[in-house]
């Protein structure tokens, strides 16, 4: 299966999270933090310690995104309202 580079990974989380701003770091080289925020509000969550590299499969970057809707889930639902891609995906 195809890698992808951290950057091109972190391109389709940007992509994949819109019209959310998405900020995206490596903690160390084998993990990093997602930082999710609505631009006219103060709603804003951060994800650490996501289990990462520096070079990812599209199932892998699939796993982040699914690690990162779970937390959204838990910790601020309202972030859904702002995140129209996967409302279908909502329980």
């Amino acid at each position: 299966m195809a890698k992808l580079k951290f950057l091109d990974a972190a391109a389709l989380l940007y992509n994949y999270f819109q019209p959310l701003v998405v900020q995206v770091s490596l903690q160390s080289p084998t993990s990093m933090v997602v930082h999710l925020s609505e631009k006219d509000s103060e709603t804003s969550l951060e994800v650490r310690d996501i289990p990462c590299r520096t070079s990812l499969t599209p199932t892998e970057v699939f796993a982040i995104i699914e690690q990162i809707e779970a937390r959204i889930r838990l910790d601020k639902p309202e972030l859904f309202n702002r995140h129209c891609v996967n409302k279908a995906r909502l329980p």
